[in-house]
């Protein structure tokens, strides 16, 4: 079996596993995926995701890619706290298959993006299901949330993982995180800005996602934790 037919044997098998999946940066997404954002009414992290979504796209037509994020639907409803705080623990924990809790399946959007209320670890989850992404974000009222500047590339950076990038060991770039020792609070500034991409993660972005990229049926997974 050629190496090419092995992979996409894998893949389809990874989507095709409902509660567990593994790590896999680099995988990009098949389709233009549609965001829902769910969180309390008036949630000042509602704004910032939309920044955020904007900044991708912006980032995307620069480098000269086809692949947008899609439109972005705010949802006002209670979050499953605990299972947000299970997945967010199991993903820190280490690289083994994630088991994603039932309360967090079957959740409206392409990307589900949930604003807890509660003092996980934002994280980026894997695909559950066949094209569906889940990004957690840590309370924006406890540190280092609370610091300036921080929340939004907090926000910017796990979509840069739902996208598909990695972490990098530079604290003055986005993507900087584990195993480096660079953690949210590096992003505090005075003046809100976001932290740049290394040239590295612009070519990678246009590796996955390049300028004649179409729509496709999704297959793969992500997670990373920031």
């Amino acid at each position: 079996m050629s190496w090419r037919k092995a992979t996409y044997v894998l893949l389809i098998a990874a989507g095709l596993t409902a509660s567990t999946a593994h790590a896999q940066f680099g995988v990009p997404w098949q389709q233009t995926p549609a965001i829902t954002v769910i969180g309390a009414k008036g949630d000042p992290r509602l704004t910032l995701v939309d920044e955020a979504v904007a900044f991708w796209n912006e980032t995307l037509q620069e480098i000269g890619s086809s692949f947008r994020l899609g439109a972005v639907t705010h949802v006002v409803g209670p979050l499953p706290e605990e299972a947000l705080q299970a997945l967010s623990r199991a993903i820190v924990e280490g690289p083994r298959p994630v088991s994603v809790p039932q309360a967090l399946r079957d959740l409206p959007g392409d990307l589900t993006v949930l604003l807890a209320e509660s003092a996980l670890v934002s994280f980026t989850g894997p695909f559950h299901a066949p094209g569906k992404r889940l990004v957690g974000i840590r309370n924006g009222n406890l540190l280092p949330m609370s610091l300036p500047n921080v929340a939004r590339n907090v926000i910017a950076h796990e979509l840069g993982h739902a996208i598909g990038l990695g972490h990098n060991s530079d604290p003055a770039r986005l993507m900087c995180g584990r195993p480096a020792s660079c953690r949210p609070d590096a992003f505090r500034s005075l003046a809100p800005r976001m932290f740049p991409l290394t040239d590295d993660e612009k070519r990678e972005l246009l590796r996955m996602y390049p300028a004649d990229w179409k729509p496709r049926s999704a297959i793969g997974g992500t997670r990373a934790a920031a």
